[in-house]
């Protein structure tokens, strides 16, 4: 199952509250955690005084008093003046930053000086929602502090509250956003355990845009994977797919949908690899170049994603389709490759971890040298090198024929990561095998 993009997770509680009769600084006496807040306050340079311009000049007057200034104090000469210089006209021509010092310059302090406040308080408090508010008043545009503020709403019970927000987010958002804060809405509910109300608002946006889930299938997934309704939505994806009457290349994202939906709730792989027959009968219909050219982008684009997510089977089976869809393009082939040498990585370390033969520091510099290229892993890793004592960490350096039989052990059963790395584990070999005398060296041949 996809992982739900916690909106402001930091805002929950992370910590016991102080002990009574403490403060937040363990000093005695007093309310715990109650404080009269003081406002960043911070010291802003003014960016107009120094280019000569009024506070409402347009970009082309900034440039003109930017190029003014720079007559004035060449950098060879003015190398300091010149840095404020650059940095003003850097600000000021940036329509976001802009924004942000013409805030910080007017209150004192930034959204992010809020928000950041707001994280930084131990649960969501109703101090936490003045601040995210004060953020919301300062700049009513600000998507991020919005959401924040929506989502510390929901979580105190306040739904009310909590509605106005998105309200608002889709008076400013305007049609072409609707689908994504709804997303986001959904999301918000779900992490907060009303599923029900999740699902229910998911029902009234599939009934409005019946093709959603083309782009929220992850949200569906998590919905309905909560809501114990897995089977509805497998009928519903594929009842989408079946009254596709004249297919074209658009239906690629539904296709997407579709194995994706699948490979979350599908632990046998039965189902996936049917859903994977029928993709690539689809894949058939298509004869015009340009047609398969947009269907690999689509599927291409969605094997980048999980290759950030780090997903690589999910990968692996993206690529593969995009590749059936564009199979001249070279680069999709090296992409291919690439994907299935990490796949059969992680198919042998799917043994290894079970392996009571091979020795333990290869186990540990295997999976270092995988997580630190792939981001996979690591959990392994970290509970790998917990649970064995202090002391071994100690000793495994001066295990140097432990070392050296692993390496051979793992050359002979895990060929794929031995070649993936077999420069790095000759090298450790040889070391480990240098202090080693004529019987032990016999012993060991790699």
């Amino acid at each position: 199952m996809p992982k739900q993009e916690v909106l402001f997770a930091e805002l929950l509680p992370q910590e016991e509250s102080p002990v009574s009769g403490q403060n937040t600084t363990g000093k005695p006496g007093g309310k715990a955690g109650i404080r009269r807040r003081k406002k960043a306050n911070r010291k802003v340079e003014d960016y107009y005084a120094l280019l000569a311009v009024n506070q409402d000049a347009e970009v082309a007057d900034i440039k003109r008093g930017y190029l003014q200034k720079l007559r004035q104090y060449p950098p060879e000469n003015y190398p300091a003046e010149f840095e404020q210089i650059r940095k003003a006209y850097d600000t000021l021509r940036d329509a976001a930053q802009r924004k942000e010092y013409d805030i910080v310059r007017q209150y004192g302090e930034s959204i992010e000086d809020l928000l950041d406040e707001a994280v930084g308080r131990r649960g969501i408090t109703a101090q936490s929602v003045k601040l995210l508010q004060r953020a919301v008043k300062i700049d009513p545009l600000h998507t991020k502090a919005r959401l924040a503020l929506a989502y510390a709403h929901i979580y105190r019970d306040e739904v009310a509250a909590f509605e106005r927000q998105f309200v608002e987010l889709m008076s400013q958002a305007g049609p072409n956003k609707w689908l994504t804060i709804m997303g986001g809405k959904i999301t918000q509910l779900l992490q907060v355990g009303r599923i029900t109300a999740a699902f229910d608002e998911l029902q009234k946006v599939t009934a409005r845009q019946p093709d959603a889930i083309k782009k929220l299938w992850p949200v569906y997934i998590n919905v309905y994977g909560e809501a114990g309704e897995v089977e509805l939505l497998l009928a519903e994806v594929e009842t989408a797919i079946k009254a596709i009457e004249t297919p074209e290349p658009a239906n690629a994202e539904l296709y997407v949908a579709w194995i994706q939906v699948v490979i979350a709730f599908d632990e046998s792989g039965k189902k996936t690899d049917r859903v994977l027959s029928a993709t690539k009968k689809w894949l058939k219909n298509f004869t015009n170049t340009a047609d398969s050219a947009d269907i690999s982008k689509i599927f291409s684009k969605e094997y980048e994603k999980c290759r950030e997510a780090s997903e690589y089977q999910s990968a692996k089976i993206f690529i593969d389709l995009a590749i059936m869809a564009d199979q001249k393009n070279s680069d999709l082939q090296q992409y291919a490759l690439e994907i299935q040498t990490v796949v059969q990585i992680m198919r042998e370390f799917d043994r290894i971890l079970d392996d009571k033969r091979l020795f333990p520091g290869v186990i540990i510099e295997a999976l270092r040298w995988v997580s630190e290229e792939f981001h996979v892993l690591e959990e392994e890793l970290e509970e790998m090198t917990y649970w064995l004592p202090p002391e071994f960490h100690e000793e495994i350096s001066d295990m140097d024929e432990d070392y050296a039989a692993g390496i051979i052990l793992l050359k002979k059963r895990y060929p794929v990561i031995y070649r993936h790395y077999q420069q790095r584990w000759e090298a450790m070999f040889k070391e480990k095998t240098a202090g080693l005398n004529r019987e032990e060296r016999r012993s060991l041949r790699l």
